[in-house]
């Protein structure tokens, strides 16, 4: 004769019951872990649990334990997700009172058979207008008739045991929901929580890198602007050996986290030339050897500006390199290629193109042919021949202009 019981007294159904629970919950959680993108997070915590139970509109409030204020996150009514930004903050209600107020309070989940009869006892009902997700309160007596959920369920949202929210099923049938239904949304609550609140972390993250990167831009290009105030004939140069560097970099497939270095480096390339008298800058003639040898300091004068800044790249080192050569006869410390960075590499031909292409006192612009023929014949001898190569097909397809 069979037995529906285990040894130790456990009911097997039952135990069948948290086994399939547990392996809904684990599949839950894998899959929301394959995205931190917060809308479509809710919209695949509702599809999930929505193919579990009946669900006609389903809902998401977090909870502010400071302010004591209950906020909705997401809101899907028949098929629609409404806009929650102008919904009102809903405050903490009185013990009671109120059914998301009801579930934080005690931490217990709630079941509802009959929604309209459990809505007696929030203060304030809100719904929809007609003009779709704007949100109004009614009096009670039209909001009872207007009320279309029959049942739902809430459960509490947890993080390391505080409650951060609820979600709520709602079904426009009466009693639509089982017991097991409740554990089992209250099992997936948890989990909800832990990758919302993840999901809100990474959010907050990228708008502070965001923000922070901003703030960097900035300051960046306004010390290139300084530097080349001093120096009108150049004014703009630092932009456009950006514009072409981060082009030839693009060309060559570099991520782009590398390209934002390469980007700043060559910003700041010449901020050293502050320290070179704006005579010799602006000379309408060739310079002498001493004036030479005062310009040819400005990549060592830079690199000992920028190396007490903390940037994300080797920035004071490109840019201290970034007039050395292949063959070694670059300066200021004559490196061979093999020492040479490759953001300095790219910055070198981007710096001697975009100076050939501008006038100069004592010089006329060189036309595109000449541009093409000097960097050529300095392919791999003194610059690096794919580099090279980007930058020639830059300029015949006609991606950058000085």
């Amino acid at each position: 004769m069979s037995s529906t019981h285990h040894p130790n007294g456990t009911d097997l159904a039952q135990l069948a019951r948290l086994v399939e629970q547990q392996r809904l919950v684990n599949d839950f959680s894998m899959m929301l872990g394959e995205t931190t993108d917060l809308p479509l997070l809710y919209l695949t915590i509702q599809k999930y649990i929505s193919g579990l139970m009946n669900t006609n509109a389903f809902l998401v409030s977090s909870y502010e334990v400071q302010t004591k204020e209950i906020r909705a996150e997401f809101v899907m009514a028949d098929g629609v997700v409404h806009d929650v930004s102008g919904f009102p903050t809903i405050p903490l209600e009185e013990e009671g009172f109120g059914i998301q107020s009801q579930v934080i309070r005690t931490g217990q989940p709630l079941h509802i058979p009959d929604f309209v009869a459990a809505m007696k006892q929030t203060k304030t009902i809100h719904g929809f207008s007609e003009d779709e997700g704007e949100p109004e309160p009614y009096p009670r007596d039209v909001a009872e008739k207007r009320i279309t959920t029959r049942s739902a369920i809430l459960v509490p949202m947890r993080v390391r045991g505080n409650i951060v929210g609820v979600i709520q099923v709602q079904s426009k049938e009466l009693a639509a929901y089982s017991e097991q239904d409740v554990e089992l949304l209250a099992a997936l609550a948890n989990v909800a929580a832990i990758a919302i609140q993840n999901a809100e972390l990474i959010r907050s993250l990228v708008q502070a890198t965001e923000r922070l990167k901003a703030t960097l831009d900035g300051a960046v290009t306004a010390i290139a602007m300084t530097t080349e105030i001093r120096d009108p004939y150049t004014a703009g140069h630092q932009r456009r050996v950006a514009d072409l560097a981060c082009a030839i970099a693009e060309r060559l497939g570099w991520a782009q986290e590398k390209i934002s270095g390469l980007r700043i480096s060559a910003l700041l390339h010449d901020v050293g030339k502050l320290a070179i008298p704006a005579e010799i800058l602006s000379k309408p003639a060739r310079l002498s050897d001493i004036e030479y040898l005062m310009v040819q300091s400005h990549p060592q004068v830079a690199h000992d500006i920028l190396q007490t800044v903390t940037f994300p790249w080797p920035v004071a080192d490109i840019i201290l390199q970034h007039h050395e050569r292949l063959n070694g006869s670059g300066y200021p410390q004559e490196l061979l290629e093999a020492d040479i960075l490759p953001e300095a590499k790219i910055l070198a031909v981007s710096d001697v193109v975009e100076a050939m292409s501008s006038h100069r006192p004592y010089r006329p612009a060189f036309d595109v042919d000449q541009i093409r023929a000097e960097i050529t014949a300095g392919s791999g001898t003194l610059f690096e021949a794919q580099i090279v190569n980007a930058c020639l097909d830059i300029l015949e397809r006609g991606d950058w202009r000085p």
